[in-house]
């Protein structure tokens, strides 16, 4: 797969969504982690969120929070500045780097999710767990059907979505050659207010992320619908590839 054509759905999707479309759209969490190597992130204020992060003993290391660091399920909680409502779509933007560790190692997961208080809800990434096949995929918390983008690469630049009135969630990664998409059905109403960094193990699974961004946006009617035809298109011509 090229990547010029899920790019291009990116792109559109977004400025659909109202993010550079002028409709209302708010930074609720973000972070490069830009601070100099060492920096514990327990404690360190994002860029960009509800309070400082709570974690374990991870710290920063060339620009990237890489949870090849840190014991077996120990993660990085940011608690976002609102939480997302209704009429919303949430967005997250990231880049990820090469980890420490392996991220597609079959033994184990690795990712970010998103939560509402204390229960997890939404996760992008690699769910591991002995699954059959590997790779970038979304995952509703505790099980049930998993959707791959085909995409193994740990280097990448992606969009997640969220609709609130829908629970429609899409997933599109490119490593800069090519690019994966996946499209999961979660609940809907979810009103996210809180991001995790985790792997399962120090010793299996791992991601690193150079920055991310959370976006909060109500699109304007008309910019939805064709954000939803974009994405139907993107979606059939990965397929047909």
């Amino acid at each position: 797969m090229k990547a010029m054509s899920g790019i291009f759905t990116s792109a559109l999707t977004l400025a659909c969504l109202g993010l550079t479309c002028g409709a209302s759209a708010e930074i609720i969490g973000a972070d490069d982690f830009s601070e100099a190597d060492g920096t514990a992130v327990n404690g360190k204020l994002a860029d960009i969120g509800g309070a400082p992060w709570s974690a374990g003993s991870q710290t920063i290391v060339g620009g990237v929070l890489d949870t090849d660091q840190v014991g077996q399920h120990s993660g990085s909680f940011l608690d976002l500045t609102r939480a997302l409502g209704p009429g919303e779509i949430l967005t997250l933007n990231f880049t990820s780097a090469e980890s420490n560790g392996l991220m597609f190692d079959i033994d184990g997961y690795a990712g970010m999710s998103f939560y509402v208080g204390g229960d997890e809800k939404l996760f992008v990434g690699d769910p591991g767990g002995g699954q059959a096949v590997d790779g970038w995929a979304l995952d509703g918390f505790a099980g049930g059907v998993i959707d791959y983008t085909g995409l193994q690469s740990e280097a990448v630049t992606g969009v997640f979505t969220y609709v609130y009135n829908t629970g429609v969630g899409v997933l599109e990664v490119t490593d800069g050659v090519n690019v994966g998409t996946a499209v999961h059905f979660y609940d809907a109403g979810l009103a996210l207010n809180r991001f995790r960094l985790q792997s399962g193990s120090s010793d299996a699974a791992a991601i690193a992320i150079d920055s991310f961004s959370i976006f909060a946006g109500v699109p304007e009617p008309t910019s939805a619908a064709i954000a939803l035809a974009s994405t139907v298109i993107g979606l059939a011509r990965s397929r047909r590839r």
